[in-house]
């Protein structure tokens, strides 16, 4: 009873391979890792454009609709801020993390709070140090730190509104589900 070479060869290579696997979730997690800064990079960015071009229109249309209707065309105003707010945090985290529930009282609800969070993590940490330290080498700081720090606010915001999967499902899909032995 001699030993096989070619098991034994088969049994080296079987070796071989799952050592080059235990390889390869590293480099995956590193890339999910950068894919998951990215995200939170352009989440943030694209509230910090938001906030820029909606604090010029929504002054404009906040001071007209106060001058026309006082104390009701300010509740339309913040009505309407947060309707966008929330609505552009929804279509952000909807394209880049997970679906989102877009009822009108959702966004609202949204809005508000993404908004106040927002507000109080900015405040502190891109308004007081441009304050403290004002400077263009601040300001590119702040920016680029606000910027991951707004994504993470805003997907975690986001997280509250997320839309569950509905149960009923239809009959085509559990069929193919179970044809599948899913």
């Amino acid at each position: 009873m001699g030993i096989n070479d070619s098991k034994l060869e088969e049994v080296v290579e079987s070796f071989k391979t799952a050592g080059g696997k235990k390889d390869k979730p590293r480099i995956n997690e590193r890339e999910k890792t950068w894919k998951i800064l990215a995200k939170y990079f352009a989440h943030g960015i694209a509230f910090y454009v938001l906030f820029t071009i909606l604090t010029l229109a929504w002054l404009f249309g906040f001071i007209v609709l106060t001058i026309l209707g006082s104390l009701i065309g300010l509740i339309i105003g913040l009505g309407i801020l947060l309707l966008i707010v929330g609505g552009v945090n929804c279509f952000l985290t909807s394209l880049l993390w997970f679906p989102v529930k877009t009822s009108l009282w959702s966004l609202v609800g949204h809005g508000l709070v993404l908004f106040i969070a927002l507000l109080i993590v900015d405040g502190i940490f891109v308004m007081i140090p441009s304050l403290v330290f004002p400077g263009i080498v601040t300001t590119a700081i702040t920016f680029i730190f606000g910027s991951f720090l707004n994504g993470f606010v805003a997907r975690n915001v986001a997280g509250w509104w997320r839309q569950e999967y509905r149960e009923d499902i239809s009959q085509a899909i559990e069929s193919e589900w179970r044809d599948k032995n899913l």
